[in-house]
């Protein structure tokens, strides 16, 4: 060997030295023990003490004589970290040794410092393969961070799991509640997850789970391209990660995509979902080739294992309407109707909202809530919760006779299924695709579906400010959160000096007043007269309103009750009603006391003109709220901070039941009790109304949309008499058998089929529940597969109105939207209006980024009335906000030709509500359109029927013939109506005239 240089022979002897001294310290080390321990036991009193630089520089020492030892390694650890070396801290805890006594504590801070520094692949990667004993005290820190880590990347599911391995270890009723909490739509913070995923890209930009996180938010906030993005970047990362194909499969199906549902399936095993999820997918993908008979067997076994599942009740009542099977509708509706009614009593149990809690659930003992939610788990079929509730009663009484037979019965239910159809197909498949492959494929010969054509999309702009629309409705903000500040107002569209031009009545409300016998002031609503030239005047004063009493004022809905021909208006106050006659000289009389409507009314809110007795004169629905007393409610306190208050949930408070007023020659008779409404309205806290013929019988039924109770429906039985049939038409709740915060309502055909459909908007999380009518009174909730359910879950809607605002034909849905509290960051508190294109069919898109900057001002929307303010053939309309300036959306194309009917009853009401309109196209092409009563939220569309005719007619040839049924019974056809026109039809008269007011031709511009 040759000697070392000169140069090279000090470091030689340094490194001979250094080996000497490790040498010598390894033996130190041994024999020495006492010396080392308390040295670590130093370094962990300097950690505790908040000396991380002392505790530092010991482990240092430390670490010379032991390197690889597990606690230098762990404190290290955790020095650096307190030192905000995190790069150290993540050095020091990955080099602990496997197996050794600190292993698990490192685990648990990696884990910790991986989340809070966005890498959740990390944290997943930590808990999947750190091998920690569940008994260690580590391993709960572990699965703490790994929730933390599936709440960030929105994967319920997998908490769901892990929820339920928590009760089965330590028997604690939490995860319980959050195995219910985790179900409800209403539990995704959408603006906190959003703001979390945010900052944990940033941190961690290369980080497959984070993008996975963001794809499975951009699909729950019906962002289809970008979901579609990060799930393409996910499946680039890791081809074969069932987290992502899961991801995608729930893409397809919120986008309603089968083809990338079964392509999902085939990279997912057999095993990715429960037996239940399964059958769901098989039904939904069964549904979506138009294979009933596939579809109901799906179904039908689902029922089987979860014979308390609402939305499985509801597509199987839909599907035997559908094969017309009456006896069989009625049975599934029937038990909806008790699963409904469970279902909102475990909710009520459960939930920690105080919005969404009532007086008696709050007054329950531990011992009686926990029998009641096991009763309730048994019923619903909700076996896990139901076993779990039953052991907690048997816990505390262990003589209990109900328990044991409960428990025994879910032991015999679940060795039953397990040995069930699909356990069968399952245990046999190789692929989730195998387990549904018959449900996989083209549609039948005859089903194809139609080319997936994007609508065209209309431009608005917000014309408010600009046209002396100038109005902002004060609700009296109060620290206190008292409850009518929360409902806001709404917007009317009435015609008040015959010119042929909408004008517009703005509600007002003001000093909110502590008894109704208080001095209300002057009335503060606005009249804003069209000027015809794209300006509004407020007229006011001129029309005589200023000098009325005023309120503090909640809905405004308008018809000609004396049948003189002027429109006249009806207001909701808090505490009062107003009538307001229209004289015809351009003025108003205060006609409240004069026809019966004066004196103390409590809390109205949306009504509803409409002929209900077949007299041909107009009576009067009038919705009412809750019984919430300013001077003895107590305010209820925010959820968040202590010094905070919020607004009650409405079930904290007594219901009042709705009104309605029998016209007798302009004088209004309260018939509420003969005609069947109080005694149906026990616990319904109205919202919205709607008076049309629902059912197609020729008399105007009434629709109430409720406040988290059941919706009403009063069909018409002649005589001003009603029955409430709602749940047995399928309208009392939605699909997943929640009763909603029903607030707005629409009315439109929206599919098609000549049969008039229904929007309801709800609270946060809920989504616009769509019911689609059937026909015979029957209505079946298509929420989810016409696409409600993705583009409006995450707004809170109130206002609402069909339109057709590209004039395609189809009826396309606007809608004001604004939260109730203030919970920020949470969720938002203002939100933009949206705007539902619909397609042929009926399916709807959501447009509303892509529609104007209207669309993207945030307002804490309430009130919306839809009408054609210019007379131009494009429908606009206008919002009503608290506590900022109303919003007119002024529609300025491209649309294509249009006609627009406005009906004069002589034998019918001269408003002619109730009356149906069929208009057939040139090209053969049908559409129906109602005249209806009420609607949206406490405010008044415009009275004129509005058809939009598509690209294809050509003016000013004939165009299309219409057919109109009027509420007298009267059929009555009219031909040969030009396109890109207006008319009025009179009834009796079997023609049509021009109306006056109107701009040129549409198809001139």
């Amino acid at each position: 060997m040759q000697a070392p240089t000169a140069k090279a022979r000090p470091r030689t002897y340094l490194i001979i030295g250094l080996g000497v001294l490790g040498l010598l310290g390894a033996i130190a080390y041994v024999g020495g023990r006492g010396w080392f321990d308390s040295q670590l036991a130093a370094a962990e009193a300097d950690l505790l003490s908040g000396r991380p630089d002392e505790a530092a520089g010991r482990l240092g020492r430390l670490a010379r004589f032991a390197p690889r030892d597990p606690d230098v390694l762990f404190f290290s650890g955790v020095a650096a970290e307190a030192r905000k070396d995190a790069a150290a801290a993540r050095a020091a805890w990955e080099a602990v040794p496997r197996g050794s006594s600190r292993w698990a504590d490192a685990c648990a801070r990696r884990a910790q410092l991986a989340l809070a520094e966005g890498r959740l692949a990390e944290v997943e990667d930590i808990a999947t393969h750190a091998e920690i004993p569940a008994a260690h005290p580590a391993a709960e820190s572990i699965e703490s961070s790994l929730v933390q880590a599936y709440l960030f990347t929105v994967r319920y599911d997998d908490i769901a799991a892990i929820k339920r391995r928590q009760w089965e270890r330590t028997g604690k009723p939490e995860p319980l509640r959050l195995l219910w909490l985790l179900g409800e739509t209403k539990s995704f913070a959408l603006s906190a997850t959003e703001a979390r995923l945010e900052a944990a890209g940033k941190l961690a930009p290369d980080d497959d789970r984070v993008w996975l996180g963001k794809a499975n938010l951009a699909t729950r906030a019906n962002r289809k391209d970008e979901a579609d993005g990060w799930i393409k970047k996910c499946l680039d990362r890791r081809p074969d990660d069932p987290a992502a194909w899961r991801a995608r499969l729930d893409w397809a199906i919120a986008f309603d995509e089968p083809a990338a549902a079964a392509e999902a399936a085939r990279h997912m095993p057999a095993d990715s979902l429960t037996p239940a999820r399964v059958l769901a997918l098989r039904a939904w993908l069964a549904a979506r080739r138009k294979d009933d008979a596939l579809e109901r067997r799906a179904l039908e076994e689902l029922h089987d294992r979860e014979p308390g599942n609402p939305a499985v009740l509801t597509r199987l009542a839909d599907l035997a309407a559908r094969a017309g099977q009456p006896d069989l509708v009625a049975r599934y509706r029937e038990e909806k109707r008790a699963m409904d009614r469970i279902n909102d009593e475990y909710r009520l149990l459960l939930t920690e909202d105080p919005f969404f809690r009532s007086a008696a659930s709050t007054r329950e003992s531990a011992e009686n809530t926990e029998l009641i939610l096991a009763r309730s788990a048994t019923a619903l079929g909700r076996w896990f919760e139901a076993r779990g509730y039953w052991q907690l009663v048997r816990r505390r009484s262990p003589s209990s006779k109900e328990a044991a037979d409960a428990l025994a019965l879910i032991d015999a239910r679940e060795a039953a299924l397990r040995r069930g159809p699909i356990e069968a197909r399952l245990k046999s498949a190789s692929s989730l695709a195998d387990a549904v492959s018959d449900a996989i494929g083209p549609a039948p010969p005859g089903e194809a579906v139609a080319a997936d054509d994007a609508p065209v999309v209309p431009q608005f702009r917000d014309l408010a400010a600009s046209s002396g629309l100038v109005h902002t409705y004060d609700n009296d903000p109060s620290p206190l959160a008292r409850m009518p500040e929360s409902m806001g107002a709404g917007i009317g569209l009435i015609d008040y000096d015959g010119d042929g031009w909408l004008d517009v009545y703005a509600v007002q409300g003001g000093r909110l007043t502590m008894s109704p016998d208080e001095p209300r002031g002057p009335q503060r609503d606005r009249l804003f007269r069209n000027r015809r030239d794209g300006t509004f005047e407020d007229v006011t004063a001129k029309a005589g309103l200023a000098a009325f009493p005023g309120g503090y004022g909640h809905g405004v809905t308008v018809g000609d009750y004396d049948g003189d021909g002027h429109p006249d208006l009806f207001i909701t106050r808090w505490w009062s009603y107003a009538l307001y006659r229209n004289r015809g000289d351009g003025t108003f009389e205060d006609a409240t006391e004069r026809a019966g409507l004066g004196g103390h009314r409590d809390w109205p809110t949306s009504a509803a003109f409409a002929d209900l007795d077949g007299d041909g004169d107009l009576d009067l629905y009038v919705a009412h709220y809750a019984l919430w007393d300013p001077k003895t409610a107590p305010p209820c306190q925010h959820p968040r901070d202590p010094k905070r208050f919020m607004y009650c949930g409405p079930r904290m408070w007594q219901a009042m039941p709705d009104h309605l007023f029998r016209n007798d020659g302009g004088r209004f008779a309260d018939v509420s009790a003969e005609a069947g409404i109080t005694a149906a309205d026990a616990d319904g806290r109205g919202l919205g109304v709607l008076a049309t013929d629902l059912n197609g019988d020729g008399k105007v039924d009434l629709f109430v949309a409720d406040d988290l109770t059941a919706n009403l429906l009063f069909r018409n039985e002649g005589g001003l008499r009603f029955t409430e049939c709602a749940m047995t038409s399928g309208v009392a709740a939605n699909a997943d058998g929640g009763y909603l915060s029903g607030m707005g309502i629409g009315c439109a055909d929206l599919d098609g089929d000549g049969l008039v459909d229904l929007a309801v908007t709800n609270f946060y999380g809920e989504s616009t529940t769509f019911y689609r009518n059937l026909g015979e009174g029957q209505f079946a909730d298509e929420t989810r597969g016409f696409g409600f359910s993705t583009a409006t879950r995450y707004l809170l809607g109130f206002g609402t109105s069909f339109l057709d605002a590209n004039n395609d034909g189809v009826p396309d849905l606007v809608t004001a939207n604004g939260h109730v509290n203030d919970l920020r960051p949470s969720v938002p508190y203002a939100m933009p209006a949206s705007l539902l294109l619909g397609k042929p069919g009926g399916h709807v898109v959501d447009a509303s980024s892509r529609a104007g900057e209207p669309f993207g001002v945030l307002r804490v929307g309430r009130g919306l009335a839809a009408g054609d303010l210019d007379n131009d053939g494009r429908p606009d309309f206008l919002t009503i906000n608290e506590q900022t300036p109303v919003a007119y959306f002024h529609n300025e194309g491209p649309a294509g030709h249009w006609i627009t009917i406005r009906l004069e009853g002589t034998k019918s009401n001269r408003d002619a509500v109730g009356a149906v309109v069929t208009l057939t196209t040139a090209e053969g092409r049908r559409m129906v359109a109602h005249r209806f009563g009420g609607g949206s939220f406490l405010s008044a569309n415009d009275a004129r029927l509005h058809f939009g005719l598509g690209a294809s007619a050509t003016p000013p040839g004939r165009a299309a013939s219409i057919e109109v049924r009027w509420p007298s019974g009267l059929v009555e056809h009219v031909a040969d109506l030009a396109a890109d026109s207006a008319y009025l039809v009179r009834e009796g008269e079997g023609k049509a005239r021009e109306l006056p007011g109107w701009k040129a031709k549409a198809g001139a511009r």
